[in-house]
């Protein structure tokens, strides 16, 4: 079992942050106050679980930023499909969950910047939070057959520090590749690896008539619902997921 500390790519800078802190809001205060810049990756010395917040500076307008969510999501998966068992299948729910045999791995989420210059947000920060172990708090591991971890889908020899550098790694080239060739085909590999049988998480679903089409060139979900064809941005439905989460702790 490999948890120390973890080593980043070039352009990469690690923060380490005790495991009882907050660490999304630890990342967003420092980047508003600039203390934290593009690149600063911050991570938690927890070593059950993936969670880290990477502080980035976009060159694309507020419209695009979610973007990066996709770009991650394809990182997490082709990094979990690097390091992990060939039966471990990892697939996505729009907007930002990763799923590992159809049951929930983990989520991510995106804060912008309010504040912008020439049109585009100061900052953004992408936030990971990916399940490696069991909860110890918890005598009965799997009895929550929704939600999963590593451990469970047969890769407990994958450490924490292993994972975010292959993520990290991966995410970097990837953040390039975007950079370079736009979202279209970020688009099509995170497409090709959603879930089928859970496309959207059921917080989103509303009702049972809406289906996920597609998604449109900023990441937005086209929806076929009762009242017609219609539209969700990625932020919309990262503000309904956050509440919901909020309103189950």
């Amino acid at each position: 079992m490999r948890n120390l500390a973890p080593t980043f790519p070039p352009l990469l800078t690690g923060h380490k942050l005790a495991s009882d802190k907050n660490l999304p809001n630890w990342a967003k205060a420092r980047a508003a106050d600039r203390r934290l810049g593009a690149g600063d990756l911050v991570w938690s010395e927890d070593a059950d679980n993936l969670h880290f917040a990477l502080v980035l500076e976009p060159d694309v307008s507020r419209e695009r930023c979610p973007e990066i969510l996709f770009v991650a999501m394809v990182a997490i998966g082709d990094a979990i499909g690097a390091l992990s068992p060939p039966e471990l299948s990892i697939m996505y729910q729009w907007p930002s969950i990763i799923l590992a045999n159809e049951a929930e791995l983990g989520r991510l989420d995106l804060s912008i910047s309010h504040t912008e210059t020439d049109a585009i947000p100061d900052w953004m920060v992408l936030r990971v939070d990916l399940r490696i172990k069991p909860d110890r708090r918890h005598e009965d591991p799997g009895k929550n057959a929704a939600q999963t971890n590593l451990w469970e889908e047969g890769a407990g020899d994958l450490s924490r520090t292993a994972l975010l550098e292959s993520t990290s790694r991966h995410l970097v080239n990837l953040i390039h590749s975007w950079s370079d060739g736009g979202f279209k085909p970020i688009h099509e590999q995170w497409w090709g690896r959603r879930s089928q049988k859970k496309p959207m998480p059921v917080e989103l679903m509303a009702d049972d008539s809406r289906m996920l089409l597609g998604m449109d060139e900023y990441g937005n979900a086209l929806l076929k619902q009762a009242q017609g064809n219609g539209v969700l941005s990625t932020l919309d439905a990262l503000k309904t997921l956050r509440s919901n989460k909020d309103a189950d702790s």
